[in-house]
């Protein structure tokens, strides 16, 4: 539909040269209180014409708005325009179906988007700004923000869907985007999304059974680029009676994402159920990937990814938390690292000490079943801890997991550790675990590379293998240092 517009908009347009007549320049609007001025940005967005410009004043405006043509808004500052409340704050598209028309672009600039509230039952997506799938075949929204911040911002489910094609067998309700919910091709650049929530509060619950992307939740084939963007102190989490998984405290990316000199910081993925496991390693309770999680393609470059945290604790059951920095998760999709930190990053899976259920706690820094380039990076200091008393428990790859075909170059593996304490289990990769989860047999090569000073810890009953690297597959190792790892350097190798 856009390529017809396009094509209507040149005939017309040599038309009207042809003519003699100028063509009409795009119009500014405003908002604010000055003369002439709209009131709300929602009415000069109804005002607007494609292409226009609607310049929004200092202070704080109403949100709830919905924008279905192409226009530009500009404040005056993120620290002086506030666009404040809603459900969500700013929606950008709609969904209208196979064969409806085309989306509009939209940029947004200079304002901060905060207050969103969405808590529809069953599905609540984008607590600060949506930008829903259009339908099959139709071009997506093109959306860009800049020099903005997007805070404070929830997408909570009231209630359940019952059992059916969505749910399945149980009734389920999906939190997806506290900060944004992204159906199209978005660009953040020079932005903040922060502070924002799937899911359920640290102190209020949720109907939700699945929270994904606190920050930012991307969809199966839409696109995401962050440039000089910060994701920090978002949180993607269920509570009881129904939480079963979270994922991507900072980002959920099912698409196809690129982070360029981006630092995606102190972002929080947790379960905390009451559900009863039927056998053991039971993902149906489950909390993943504290910074960033992608089922997509994701090139990551010049970036920081630290401090952020994945925790997963079940009263009735087994608990599992997997990376606390990233996770590229799906079998065959690319994944490319380069020049990045994944630094400090913390996995916590715990059951009460009676419970004799299981604790699986697995890679602190990166995980990859993807095919995996990591290039002059550093994976340090991250940290996974696995507790059950009574239960078996793993603690597995402090700073790097590989069950896809992952390779190494100029990389530091360095200060990562993996703790188990519990009746009996292992603590496995204080560095690197190499292992299979079901799939076809992993690859891992270093070259020119560190695996150093890493360690494994547990109590007396627990299997302490592979310091530096625990391997089930060959390894292969080019100009890789592995020294200084405790209690040993390799572990089937």
């Amino acid at each position: 539909m856009r390529k017809l517009v396009a094509f209507w908009s040149l005939l017309l347009g040599s038309a009207v040269l042809s003519a003699g007549a100028p063509a009409a320049p795009s119009a500014d609007l405003c908002v604010g209180t000055q003369p002439g001025c709209f009131a709300t940005i929602q009415a000069a967005v109804d005002a607007a014409g494609d292409g226009d410009r609607i310049r929004i004043a200092p202070g704080t405006f109403q949100g709830g708005i919905t924008i279905l043509k192409d226009v530009e808004l500009v404040g005056a500052g993120a620290g002086a325009t506030t666009i404040e409340g809603g459900g969500p704050v700013i929606t950008i598209g709609a969904f209208v179906g196979p064969g409806g028309p085309g989306q509009p672009t939209v940029s947004i600039s200079r304002v901060t988007i905060t207050g969103g509230l969405v808590d529809t039952e069953g599905v609540a997506a984008g607590g600060g700004v949506l930008i829903p799938f259009a339908g099959p075949g139709v071009p997506v929204a093109t959306v860009a923000i800049s020099d903005s911040v997007i805070t404070g911002n929830r997408a909570s489910p009231s209630g359940l869907f019952p059992p059916g094609p969505f749910c399945g067998p149980s009734p389920c309700a999906v939190a997806w985007g506290g900060g944004i919910d992204n159906g199209g091709d978005l660009t953040l650049t020079n932005t903040r999304i922060s502070d924002n929530v799937a899911g359920s509060t640290s102190t209020d619950g949720s109907a939700a059974t699945i929270a994904q992307g606190g920050g930012i939740r991307s969809h199966p084939d839409a696109n995401l680029v962050l440039r000089h963007s910060l994701v920090s102190g978002n949180r993607a989490a269920t509570s009881p009676p129904n939480g079963q998984f979270a994922d991507g405290g900072g980002i959920a990316d099912d698409g196809t994402l690129v982070l360029d000199t981006s630092v995606v910081t102190g972002n929080t993925s947790e379960v905390s159920a009451a559900v009863a496991s039927t056998f053991p390693f039971d993902i149906r309770q489950s909390a993943m990937a504290g910074g960033i999680f992608s089922t997509g393609s994701a090139t990551i470059a010049r970036s920081i990814v630290s401090r952020n945290s994945v925790r997963s604790s079940n009263t009735a059951g087994d608990a599992l938390a997997l990376a606390g920095g990233i996770d590229g998760d799906d079998e065959g999709t690319l994944f490319v690292l380069s020049d990045s930190d994944v630094a400090h990053n913390e996995v916590e899976a715990s059951v009460p000490d009676s419970s004799g259920s299981s604790a699986v706690a697995a890679v602190g820094g990166v995980s990859t079943r993807a095919v995996s380039t990591v290039r002059a990076t550093s994976i340090r200091g991250n940290h996974v801890r696995a507790e059950s008393a009574s239960g078996f428990v793993l603690a597995a790859g402090g700073g790097l997991g590989n069950v896809g075909q992952t390779t190494l170059l100029g990389t530091l593996v360095i200060g990562n550790s993996a703790t188990a304490d519990g009746a009996f289990g292992a603590a496995q990769g204080g560095g690197i675990n190499n292992v299979s989860v079901g799939g076809p047999d992993p690859r891992l090569t270093l070259s020119h590379s560190v695996v150093a000073a890493n360690r494994l810890h547990g109590s007396p009953a627990i299997a302490l293998q592979g310091g530096g690297i625990f391997t089930a597959f060959p390894v292969t190792l080019t100009r890789t240092l592995v020294a200084g790892n405790e209690p040993d350097q390799c572990f089937g190798c």
